[in-house]
């Protein structure tokens, strides 16, 4: 379900809206909203111009209050371990790092400048070598090995799917006979995929969403990580996996030497990282198929489409590989 967001607010009101939100930072006018970025989440990022500095500005749905207030602690302990790739979070007068206003919870970050990375081996290695720092510098005593919470999030939702809740002629970008064909594939090569036992795996604190598309470089250099909402007890494989994918999609080469590349400063499950992967994609084009089934943001639809005909068309490509347990590679 989509609710209302901050990226409802237009015209005028932006201005006014912003200025009370950063006046409870200690953040005074005169300042300029340079951009407004939106992505696929309901969150919504000004870009704040102040003579006191150049800000980010963002607001979250009541409901990560919990997770974002957790997320700035784990940032504040990575700082205080000299990683300082994630923004810098800053606190308002009651020394609190959230605010809320009008219906959404804000804070307010260091302005990390940069674009996002093309998908070359070389910006794959950089950020892989980032990623494994990150997660020593936020591991704790609470570390552990034991199950993993985004394997088994990710079975419960592969085996909650039902083909007949899907009204398809609200995906009909998707080539209908298709669509039903793969879904039948998946459901019955899922079955084969998830009898054998998942080991025992490290556990900790993890980004939660290591993705291409939060990493920012500035010129061949990495200026920062961005997106730091999902921060969860998990295994390290899961942050690993997503960020091969979205730089190497199913290239075995650029798994391999990223995965290698890791494995220089912590160990990893290489199998464990293509599972997680190969089930997680399945998730997203559930995910997709029943988000489309409400209505949705015009803003959102464009970009939703893409994403959904980029995933489905990522699964029938395993398919026409044969299996899923072939697309593991390392079986």
């Amino acid at each position: 379900m989509w609710f209302r967001n901050a990226s409802d607010i237009t015209g005028l009101m932006i201005d006014k809206f912003v200025e009370i939100v950063l006046s409870k930072f200690d953040i005074s006018f005169p300042f300029s909203l340079l951009s407004r970025n939106r992505g696929l989440s309901d969150s919504v990022v000004y870009k704040v111009n102040s003579s006191d500095g150049v800000f980010a500005l963002k607001s979250y749905d009541p409901s990560a209050l919990s997770s974002l207030k957790n997320s700035h602690a784990f940032l504040n302990q990575t700082r205080m371990n000299k990683f300082v790739l994630f923004p810098l979070i800053f606190r308002n007068k009651e020394n609190a790092t959230v605010v809320y206003h009008d219906g959404f919870y804000w804070d307010l970050s260091s302005w990390i400048p940069g674009n996002i990375p093309d998908c070359s081996i070389f910006n794959l290695i950089q950020c892989i070598n980032k990623l494994a720092r990150f997660h020593i510098a936020i591991s704790s005593e609470q570390s552990g090995f034991g199950i993993m919470p985004a394997m088994e999030c990710r079975k419960i939702e592969i085996n909650s799917f039902s083909i007949s809740a899907i009204n398809f002629s609200a995906i009909g970008f998707l080539p209908l006979f298709n669509l039903i064909e793969l879904l039948k594939w998946i459901k019955q090569e899922v079955g084969i995929l998830m009898v054998s036992p998942n080991p025992s795996v490290k556990t900790q604190y993890c980004w939660g969403d290591a993705r291409r598309e939060n990493i920012l470089f500035n010129g061949s250099e990495i200026s920062g990580f961005i997106d730091y909402c999902a921060i969860r007890n998990d295994c390290r494989e899961v942050d690993v996996s997503r960020m091969i994918s979205s730089f190497a999609g199913d290239d075995y080469l650029m798994w391999t030497n990223a995965l290698n590349a890791y494995s220089e400063t912590s160990k990893i499950n290489y199998l464990v990282c293509r599972k997680l992967d190969i089930l997680g994609t399945i998730v997203s084009l559930y995910r997709w198929l029943k988000w489309f089934q409400e209505p949705m943001p015009d803003a959102m639809i464009n970009p939703g489409i893409q994403r959904c005909t980029d995933i489905f068309r990522r699964i029938e490509k395993w398919k026409e590989h044969g299996s899923l347990k072939s697309m593991l590679f390392y079986d």
